[in-house]
């Protein structure tokens, strides 16, 4: 039955809901040819493989095993700075880096943060509040992420232009962009160029001896004997660049867009802004920013009656477990005030995002101060252009005026 789902069909990439969830009800684990690989779309199978061993997270070298022989150079390059992140690891190598990586992004951590958070997005929000349209993606939910992280990592802020090129280059990997066919050679320079920036980051600290940022941290922790290699130390930060800020902007525009579309909702957040963070929930459920996660089979394993064999890729569909009927009562339906809301978007077992306490905060302070700028917005048009990427999932862009600047 993997005729119904194309994940890269323009209709999917759009709207892949409708044909998850006939594939969740007919076959829920199932093989896809597009992707040369299983779909779980139960959220019961999606939640047991997240902390089944059998599941292996370094799945880079097989990716590149799926790929045609003259894409496979890039890709082998890549591989070997890809491999060192702790996204694509298993224990042991996985354990002691996530504890290196854990402390600058406890809940108390992140909460000493808030402050500092409220500073960027009033810094980002004050030009827009005299402009009658403006890019909520563009001016707002891409630069205020990557700020925030930039200053967790040490890194100066002005920068982040730049980040936001490396990065989208570097998301056409990552996300098995279709639409981009020098996709590889693309997304290898962003890669190596951002290597050579935190090497050279990483360097110039060093020699400085400086103090409070994460990448000092990393670095006092590797002069102390730390298992973290230097290629491990620069290739954390950037994944918590990458990760840091990609995730967080498509939650941002995801919830902007979803409360225009739902203006019942809109209504309730604006009478009640206590509600922001069950609406930050509700948005991670209902369009998760980060849509599939992927796993190869250590062993053969059944699942459903179905026999996933060794070497085999497994696309862990969050988006279909989020919408599971057997687990969320009413699943096509946006609603703020759902409870309980044990949606599955930051993962879950030793791979459980360390950034989610973060991204909940920066959505929480960004709407705050969103609501009384953006209640009188429309979409400057419903032809929306969502990002050809199979793992993140968010719009390109998303212009809004003013109502009544429209009306005049």
């Amino acid at each position: 039955m993997n005729h119904i789902f194309d994940p890269f069909a323009s209709g999917t990439i759009e709207n892949p809901y409708p044909a998850l969830a006939q594939l969740r009800a007919a076959e829920p684990v199932s093989w896809n040819e597009p992707l040369r690989g299983w779909l779980l779309t139960a959220y019961d199978d999606v939640k047991s493989a997240q902390k089944d061993r059998r599941f292996s997270a370094e799945r880079v070298k097989p990716f590149t095993e799926h790929m045609a022989a003259t894409e496979r150079p890039e890709l082998e390059q890549m591989g070997a700075l890809l491999n060192q992140w702790l996204l694509f690891r298993d224990p042991p190598a996985h354990t002691p880096l996530r504890r290196l990586l854990i402390d600058a992004f406890t809940p108390r951590a992140i909460e000493a943060l808030r402050p500092r958070i409220g500073e960027i997005v009033e810094d980002l929000l004050d030009p827009l509040s005299e402009r009658t349209q403006f890019d909520m993606i563009g001016d707002f939910a891409f630069p205020m992420p990557a700020t925030v992280i930039a200053h967790i990592l040490g890194v100066p802020s002005s920068d982040v232009p730049k980040f936001r090129a490396w990065s989208n280059e570097l998301a056409t990997v990552i996300g098995n962009s279709r639409q981009a066919p020098d996709r590889f050679q693309r997304g290898a320079r962003a890669l190596f160029t951002l290597t050579d920036y935190f090497r050279s980051t990483v360097s110039s600290r060093r020699a400085r001896r400086t103090k409070g940022a994460l990448i000092d941290d990393l670095i006092e922790a590797r002069a102390a004997n730390s298992p973290m290699s230097e290629e491990e130390l620069v290739a954390s930060c950037i994944l918590i660049l990458f990760a840091g800020h990609e995730t967080t902007m498509n939650l941002i525009g995801n919830a902007t867009l979803l409360l225009l579309k739902n203006p019942d909702q809109w209504a309730l957040l604006n009478r009640d802004p206590n509600l922001i963070p069950s609406m930050v929930e509700e948005v991670l459920r209902y369009e998760c920013a980060a849509f599939v996660i992927v796993r190869v089979a250590n062993e053969d394993i059944d699942i459903s009656g179905k026999r996933i064999s060794k070497g085999d890729r497994v696309f862990l569909m969050l988006g279909a477990a989020n919408r599971d009927p057997k687990h969320f009562d009413d699943p096509e339906r946006f609603d703020i005030r759902r409870k309980p809301n044990r949606h599955l978007s930051f993962g879950y077992g030793i791979h459980f995002c360390i950034g989610a306490q973060l991204a909940r905060v920066e959505a929480e302070v960004a709407f705050t101060h969103l609501l009384p700028l953006i209640k009188d917005v429309e979409l400057v048009s419903g032809d929306l252009d969502w990002d050809d990427n199979f793992v993140l999932r968010g719009v390109k862009s998303l212009l809004l005026r003013r109502q009544t600047a429209a009306a005049a």
